[in-house]
């Protein structure tokens, strides 16, 4: 039999955590939400995402057969040219959040379109200017980050109002597909890559 008195702190905070964890996938399933892993084709982490030939520079980087079945084929010597024809991010973990007080999806633009207290909204992956691909009500739509400082998007000042609070952050990766001429095809995880030239047509111009 349990005995509830021998149940330590440390064991009764894991407890909360796993329920915690099975109410979130229980609400997401009924949410609609997409199985996971999902993938969002032509998509980017860059705000000025650009397509065409890259080169490494200080390292190599690896190559893999695909963003879900990530088992290494070959790797891109440092300073070697290569292009890439597709990109697309990869939602691993979809972020949670819930309104706390009534605020318009999109903040920024003339959609009126309300969020009410209580209404959970299940962050995809961060598209630029704190606008986020999301779940609400069982749809795929954008919404504004709404719950002030701190949490996923882009920086505010700490005195930013908030409207609600982020339960979990999101995780993506950014795949794309590269080739190197009578040599291979397979994709590559850019998501923490900085020794590749070329991608970010804003910062690397023409």
């Amino acid at each position: 039999m349990f005995d509830q008195s021998t149940c330590s702190g440390r064991s009764a905070g894991v407890w909360v955590a796993v329920v915690a964890s099975l109410v979130l996938a229980a609400g997401a399933e009924a949410q609609g939400l997409p199985e996971l892993p999902y993938i969002i084709p032509n998509d980017c982490q860059l705000e000025c995402c650009r397509l065409g030939d890259w080169h490494t520079t200080f390292a190599p980087l690896p190559v893999a057969k695909g963003p879900i079945d990530t088992q290494r084929v070959a790797v891109i010597p440092p300073r070697t040219a290569f292009h890439v024809d597709s990109t697309v991010i990869v939602v691993r973990q979809a972020g949670v959040a819930v309104v706390t007080k009534p605020v318009r999806m999109q903040q920024y633009s003339r959609d009126s379109t309300m969020l009410m207290p209580g209404d959970t909204v299940y962050l995809l992956n961060y598209e630029g200017n704190d606008s986020f691909r999301a779940v609400v009500h069982g749809k795929i739509q954008y919404v504004d980050g709404f719950w002030g400082a701190g949490g996923p998007g882009m920086g505010k000042p700490a005195d930013t109002p908030s409207y609600g609070k982020v339960l979990r952050e999101e995780v993506t990766e950014w795949w794309v597909r590269v080739a190197r001429p009578a040599k291979y095809v397979g994709w590559a995880n850019m998501t923490q890559v900085q020794s590749v030239a070329g991608p970010d047509a804003c910062s690397e111009g023409d």
